[in-house]
């Protein structure tokens, strides 16, 4: 009596998972909404509510209840020095990703195109991912510092020492080294889907190797070049470690003033006003980065 119950409360189910199926695919919307809403309830929760959450404390003075204000966007966006930090910020960034870019792309075109070893040279590149972030710093404080390491091989072959920390150039070095594997994935993948037999096809049309690369290569992987150049450019724009260890009180950039507002004066509201401008302003580039890559890949079509 048992078995034959059970036998059927299975067959009920299979029955009701069979009609419910039949049901999902008789309600095409339904359907789809089943499918993609955990994914929007993830971003909703933990991407867009804590968002209108920084907005709505960016309105308000001194304290996260304190009374509705402009000020801080006010005080923000018309203070020169904010200005200019916001200015160097944006410099810096745009240094640090045209460097990344090309170092990373010269090196992900040499992977693909004259290495046998592609596996060895990738785990390479992601092996300083195991690291972790501020121990990479600290080695390269060591590295840059008067009578560091840099300094005492130049000595050692004759030449004098630089110490390089707590400048623009530590910055840069330090941003390269930690983005450039970030860079490499994504140039790597293009790279390696692209077909070589369009190279080969214009070097058969009269192409030399310059053009071949210009008119073939870079469209054909210019979606990679975006999405490398915007994992470099977001998160350079809003660091405040690296420039923190690496470049001192000359080179302030605007993440370590969002960092300072949280963390030491505890005006969250002004923090999160900046916060507000700088996710503008990257979305505005994001937005046109996007609009730029259509654009080549169109005008190459």
């Amino acid at each position: 009596m048992d078995t034959t119950s059970g036998t059927d409360r299975d067959t009920r189910m299979a029955d009701r998972f069979s009609a419910g199926i039949s049901y999902l695919r008789e309600h095409d919307r339904l359907a789809t909404g089943l499918l993609v809403s955990p994914p929007y309830a993830f971003l909703l929760l933990f991407f867009a509510l804590p968002l209108v959450a920084m907005l709505l404390i960016s309105f308000r003075a001194g304290t996260v209840d304190g009374p509705w204000t402009l000020e801080n966007y006010r005080q923000f966006l018309f203070t020169e020095v904010y200005r200019v930090i916001l200015w160097r910020t944006f410099v810096i960034t745009v240094k640090v990703t045209v460097i990344v870019v090309i170092v990373g792309y010269a090196l992900a075109y040499s992977i693909v195109r004259f290495s046998r070893r592609t596996t060895l040279l990738l785990l390479l590149v992601i092996l300083p991912f195991w690291t972790s972030y501020i121990i990479r710093m600290y080695a390269w404080i060591n590295i840059l510092q008067s009578d560091g390491v840099l300094d005492s091989t130049l000595s050692l072959v004759g030449l004098p020492p630089v110490g390089l920390l707590y400048s623009e150039t530590a910055v840069l070095i330090g941003f390269t080294y930690v983005w450039l594997p970030l860079a490499i994935l994504p140039f790597y993948a293009s790279l390696a889907n692209m077909d070589p037999d369009l190279i080969e096809a214009a070097k058969d049309l009269g192409a030399g190797p310059v053009k071949a690369f210009f008119t073939v290569t870079l469209p054909t992987t210019i979606n990679g070049v975006v999405t490398g150049t915007i994992l470099v450019f977001i998160p350079t724009f809003g660091s405040f470690l690296t420039p923190r260890l690496l470049g001192g009180t000359n080179n302030v950039m605007i993440g370590m003033i969002v960092e300072n507002q949280f963390k030491t004066a505890f005006n969250w509201p002004f923090g999160a006003a900046i916060g507000m401008v700088l996710s503008a302003i990257v979305v505005a580039l994001l937005i046109a980065a996007g609009k730029a890559g259509a654009n080549l890949i169109g005008g190459e079509g």
